[in-house]
């Protein structure tokens, strides 16, 4: 089986765009993957045009070694915009041996893991009563035993930072007192935050409340700066959105800066590089 084209659909489906990819095969079957939408979305395209040169006549059941191909024959180590593009093609990979071996793709993967998984729902509102109010509809309407919110003030970037931190702690009262002491509220930031001790300053003032966890509480560039605010602030760290491939995490790791890793599968490399990321060991102590 050879690969004979790469085709890229750029649409917006409602709150954003998307980027899929779509591989085929001289024996009649194709498969589907997506590369993460990372702002200049048509770059992203135009890398996955560029690796279809690459790609073409290869036969793509030998995932390791096209990701290889694409990855360490580009000229300088990949942003965001190329492992996106490679994430979209490799997940599209994964589709096509699946299909080739009539077989789910975890089972090509290692295989089920967990009968089930428990999911959060993200929640929002401008205002206490609002995000409140949407936290009580997460659990009666959809049962949902945790959920997600933002709990600085929209626009926050523009308040004076006692505002912020005043508001943030009216938002979380609301939706505690809104779901009660069960039900578990996971934060994210957004890695709107540039300065550590404001993030331990905005970690103090949540930490009543019982996050679940502290999602992107800092910018990810400094993995250092993210191992010294979660030795400080007693709350379980979750990052990884925005780093790719198993050498980042790897450094995230090193740097004891994080709990809980959120490699997204359409923009850290794909689907057996975001397995790889969750492998690394941490440091001796």
């Amino acid at each position: 089986m050879k690969i004979i084209d790469i085709i890229t659909y750029g649409t917006n489906v409602g709150g954003g765009n998307h980027i899929f990819v779509k591989v085929l095969t001289d024996e009649h079957l194709h498969g589907v993957g997506e590369a993460y939408r990372v702002g200049p979305d048509e770059a992203v395209e135009q890398i996955v045009h560029y690796f279809r040169d690459w790609l073409i006549g290869e036969d793509p059941t030998r995932i390791e070694h096209l990701w290889r191909l694409m990855y360490n024959g580009s000229r300088f180590p990949g942003g965001s915009m190329l492992n996106a593009a490679i994430s979209g093609i490799e997940t599209a990979l994964w589709d096509v041996k699946g299909k080739a071996h009539g077989v789910p793709v975890y089972q090509l993967l290692g295989g089920r893991c967990r009968d089930r998984v428990r999911v959060y729902l993200g929640i929002g509102g401008s205002t206490p009563r609002a995000v409140a109010d949407s936290a009580s509809e997460a659990v009666r309407r959809y049962g949902m035993t945790a959920v997600k919110m933002q709990p600085m003030p929209p626009e926050s970037e523009k308040l004076p930072w006692n505002q912020v931190l005043r508001q943030t702690r009216e938002r979380m009262e609301a939706v505690r007192r809104a779901v009660g002491d069960d039900v578990d509220i996971g934060l994210d930031s957004h890695a709107a935050i540039f300065e550590p001790v404001r993030a331990v300053e905005l970690s103090e003032v949540v930490r009543p409340f019982r996050p679940m966890f502290f999602e992107e509480p800092l910018r990810p560039e400094n993995r250092q700066a993210m191992g010294w605010l979660r030795s400080r602030i007693g709350i379980p760290v979750a990052t990884g959105e925005m780093l790719y491939t198993k050498y980042e995490f790897r450094e995230l790791i090193a740097a004891d800066a994080v709990d809980i890793l959120q490699p997204d599968l359409v923009l850290c490399g794909g689907l057996l590089e975001g397995k790889k990321s969750q492998r690394w060991p941490k440091p001796a102590t």
